[in-house]
């Protein structure tokens, strides 16, 4: 037998040892921000050295997503001493933990406004970009390809990463932002006029071994002077997905354009909108919350002879019965009982059960009303199933709409070639007419109103069984 909250009991039993993983996970943290420092160095000193514009545009990319790994990777390291000075405790009430997903991001594009001059008849400024953005859940910061070249000719700017973020909780906030650089031919180190870089270089070996490094890496600072060493990208737009934002399919949100110092908006004519697929897998769906050995009555008939032995998953919103563990992988189960929102578990009333540890799941659906009667081999049997199907409600509660069937979460996409390679149009592909919504708010809100007293039901349940060895009929409506 195994089930998810076993973790959260280990943890009870032995303190130290939480401990000793949270000082490992803070290890992990440090060294990561070591590496990031380190991969800053370097891109930093490559940045001073680069000369030609293509190699000096990837390295103030890289230079400025590094900083910001770093800075979130110290924030987080800041707020979990904060916490743990300030004692706080970060269990959850009942040691049950919603289960975590896999999250992706694809198909991302940002549509262009440009003025009918600009686009239509070919005139006024040829302004060229280079743009791209980064994508950030928590501590897990990804930068797309970046694209160069980005003109008057372009409707939209095609990004085809495909960005996957691990072991993320259902409350994540998932921000995307855009950073610009406007392409011109004096702002590299490689560009400037001879005699500034040459004074730089004297200065440079002038202040001993040590600060000469210092300024020739660009550790201290990417500023000398006044001067900027490599393109300046500023953040253009900004834009915030949450769990209400995940579908099957690509969705529009809205883009908020950052301004200036002087309080205008940045050149980069952007329509305010940007469309992506954003796609979630929580682990519930495809890992097992608990697994084990049931008896499941035959026929309705409480006969001893009538009760068959399974080995049961309960995985993907049902609970899978086979003849023996070996089936698992190689058949389909004999028996599918689903537990889903619309299904009310309750113990058996032992007055009238001639078997021990019973209890009743029974489902609505279209196909009417079907009833399942299953029985533990022990107490503690029990208590774990209980633990399992509390933990699998709670899952879907908290997930909602991303637990209706499994998504499809594409691979990480493998860093292809900067250089743009225009697709469609995004005016082509999006449809006139939207698809259609999976279900309205008010019946989410009705779900979600069953799921919630069948888990207060589950919970008074586990309490009885947990404090005496009697049962009492109980069930929902």
């Amino acid at each position: 037998m195994s089930v998810s909250s076993e973790e959260e009991i280990f943890w009870e039993h032995y303190p130290i040892t939480r401990r000793v993983v949270k000082v490992l996970t803070d290890h992990d943290l440090q060294q990561k921000i070591d590496h990031e420092i380190k991969m800053r160095e370097g891109t930093a000193k490559l940045l001073a050295a680069s000369k030609h514009p293509n190699q000096m545009l990837e390295a103030a990319k890289n230079l400025l997503s590094s900083n910001t790994r770093i800075i979130s990777y110290m924030t987080e390291l800041q707020k979990r001493k904060t916490a743990e000075v300030m004692g706080k405790n970060m269990a959850v009430e009942g040691n049950q933990l919603p289960c975590r997903a896999t999250v992706s991001l694809s198909d991302l594009r940002i549509p262009l406004m440009w003025k009918d001059t600009d686009h239509f008849k070919n005139k006024g400024d040829y302004r060229r970009y280079a743009v791209f953005c980064l994508l950030k859940i928590g501590t897990e910061i990804y930068d797309t390809s970046m694209i160069s070249n980005v003109d008057r000719s372009m409707t939209d700017i095609t990004f085809d990463d495909i960005i996957v973020f691990n072991n993320i909780p259902h409350d994540f906030d998932c921000k995307v932002e855009v950073f610009c650089h406007k392409l011109h031919e004096d702002l590299s180190m490689a560009n400037t006029p001879k005699k500034l870089r040459k004074k730089i270089n004297d200065l440079s070996g002038s202040v001993g071994r040590s600060v000469g490094k210092r300024l020739s890496g660009l550790n201290d600072a990417d500023i000398i002077g006044n001067m900027v060493l490599g393109p300046k990208f500023e953040m253009v737009a900004k834009g915030s997905l949450s769990l209400t934002d995940v579908d099957d399919s690509v969705r529009t949100f809205d883009l908020t354009l950052e301004t200036t110092s002087d309080g205008t908006i940045h050149e980069l004519p952007l329509f305010g909108h940007y469309c992506c697929r954003l796609a979630a897998l929580p682990l519930c769906l495809v890992e097992p919350t608990v697994t084990g050995f049931l008896n499941l009555q035959q026929d309705g008939e409480d006969d001893v002879s009538k009760w068959k032995r399974y080995w049961c998953v309960l995985k993907n919103l049902q609970l899978a019965c086979w003849s023996s563990p070996n089936d698992v992988e190689v058949t389909q189960p004999l028996v599918a009982i689903p537990v889903t929102k619309s299904t009310q578990i309750c113990d058996a009333d032992p007055t009238t059960s001639q078997r021990s540890h019973t209890f009743h799941i029974k489902t609505t659906d279209i196909h009417g009303i079907t009833q399942h009667t299953l029985a533990a081999d022990s107490k503690d049997d029990l208590s774990q199933w209980w633990d399992g199907f509390q933990q699998h409600l709670l899952d879907q509660a908290l997930w909602k709409h991303a637990v209706e069937y499994p998504m499809d979460v594409k691979q990480s996409s493998v860093r292809r070639s900067s250089v743009f390679q225009r697709k469609s149009s995004i005016y082509d592909d999006t449809p006139l007419i939207e698809a259609p919504k999976r279900a309205s708010l008010v019946d989410l809100k009705v779900e979600d109103d069953q799921l919630n007293k069948m888990l207060h039901t589950l919970m008074g349940e586990q309490k009885e069984i947990r404090g005496s060895g009697t049962f009492r009929q109980n069930s929902t409506s």
